[in-house]
């Protein structure tokens, strides 16, 4: 989607014009404020750019709060200077404009600020549309979302059996177990010893082969560590905490996948939590929390495409926390598109995959694999008696019949009672 500006004319904003043309954005000028809601009425427009200086009546302040009403989802950026820093924030304080670029321009501040416009007003879009999307799910989502019932799904029972067959899979195949002992057997055969100063001389390529498949394998044992002492645990999640608390782990485990997402120029945008919520209590065990978010990052990236968004968004609905991963939804091997409906419970179970194309790019990334990635996050879920959930929901903000992925976190919220001192 290529952001589109209505622009109102000025010798500062014409100044504007280049930096837009280098980020392709496409734009509309416009001679007087009075013509804007004519032009809105009749075409669709991501930005309205205006000059501070052309906003010094009552009028102005009139139209921009009729804009704002009216059109909610077509942002007002300001360009100011800083002889006028009252009047931008009266602007911004009333929530007539939503940010503002300073004059004269620095070209990466006026970029970043586009960017980070465009992207809130993505994420806004994709809120919206959310609620339409998911109308005619609304009776199963409930009776999914039934975590007493869930707790007796059979995907959580042992699974150790299984397990012994896919470790066998992932350690003595590829990088891991059994290319380490080859390139033992190797460095043993070919290392040659010095008698004279008594220690053997190692060629380097050796090395560095021994070195990266002791890594690999050095990695799968970590991440069985971590995937055994989830199975192992099954006590509820007693601590609790507030759930402004799962934002700064989103954007950390963000930050940590960002070279994961650089490999197809990927990004994730995350929303803000809503003010409602700040007063309650979640179920929170911070270190299985932050095992879960990555997990499902993780699996977002791995199967979007080149320069695709993720969605992280915020739903306070009744005395629930939604959270929603959102990715696009792609064709299947067997000609499916996403997660069909076939397979939403499926997804689940232990070493389940629609897809048998895995991709090694994402391995060190990785804190649960042998197929168990999903799996373990049920069970860390269960054990906040929080559900999850993942099914295709349609992609209505582009209008071409696509469809989304939606990983959906349902937090039941509660107010801690105080305790009389």
């Amino acid at each position: 989607m290529i952001p589109h500006c209505l622009i109102l004319n000025s010798q500062t904003t014409n100044e504007l014009l280049p930096i837009l043309n280098e980020v392709n954005f496409t734009y509309l000028r416009i001679q007087k404020l009075d013509e804007i809601l004519h032009h809105l009425k009749n075409e669709k427009f991501h930005f309205i750019i205006l000059p501070i200086e052309d906003l010094k009546d009552s009028n102005s302040q009139e139209i921009l709060e009729n804009i704002s009403k009216s059109y909610p989802n077509t942002l007002i950026i300001l360009v100011t200077d800083s002889n006028h820093w009252a009047q931008t924030a009266s602007f911004l304080k009333r929530h007539s404009a939503y940010d503002y670029i300073q004059f004269p321009f620095e070209d990466e501040h006026v970029k970043l600020t586009l960017d980070r416009s465009f992207q809130y007003l993505n994420t806004k879009l994709k809120s919206q549309f959310i609620h339409e999307a998911e109308n005619h799910l609304f009776k199963r989502v409930i009776e999914i979302f039934d975590w007493k019932k869930s707790l007796t799904h059979k995907e959580n029972q042992n699974i150790s059996a299984d397990i012994i067959h896919q470790m066998n899979i992932s350690l003595f195949q590829g990088s891991g177990i059994g290319t380490l002992m080859s390139v033992v057997s190797i460095l043993i055969s070919k290392s040659k010893f010095d008698t004279e100063n008594n220690y053997y001389i190692v060629q380097k390529p050796i090395l560095d082969l021994l070195s990266e498949n002791y890594d690999a394998a050095k990695s799968m044992f970590d991440s069985m560590s971590i995937s055994q002492s989830v199975i192992d645990d099954d006590k509820t999640i007693e601590t609790t905490e507030s759930p402004i608390q799962l934002l700064p782990i989103f954007e950390a485990e963000s930050k940590f996948l960002e070279e994961a997402l650089s490999l197809k120029s990927q990004k994730i945008n995350i929303s803000q939590l809503p003010n409602s919520v700040t007063n309650h209590k979640i179920r929170f065990n911070l270190e299985k929390i932050t095992y879960t978010i990555r997990e499902i990052l993780l699996n977002a990236i791995k199967y979007s495409k080149e320069g695709d968004e993720i969605f992280v968004i915020f739903f306070h609905r009744e005395n629930f926390l939604e959270i929603k991963i959102i990715n696009p939804a792609y064709q299947n091997e067997d000609g499916t598109i996403g997660i069909p409906e076939k397979y939403e419970t499926l997804i689940f179970e232990p070493f389940f995959r629609i897809s048998s194309v895995v991709d090694d790019s994402y391995a060190k990334f990785e804190q649960f694999r042998f197929g168990l990635g999903l799996t373990l996050v049920k069970k860390i879920m269960d054990q906040h008696q929080t559900n999850v959930q993942i099914y295709n929901i349609d992609d209505n903000l582009k209008n071409d019949n696509t469809k989304d992925v939606c990983l959906t976190i349902r937090f039941p919220l509660f107010i801690e009672e105080k305790k009389n001192g």
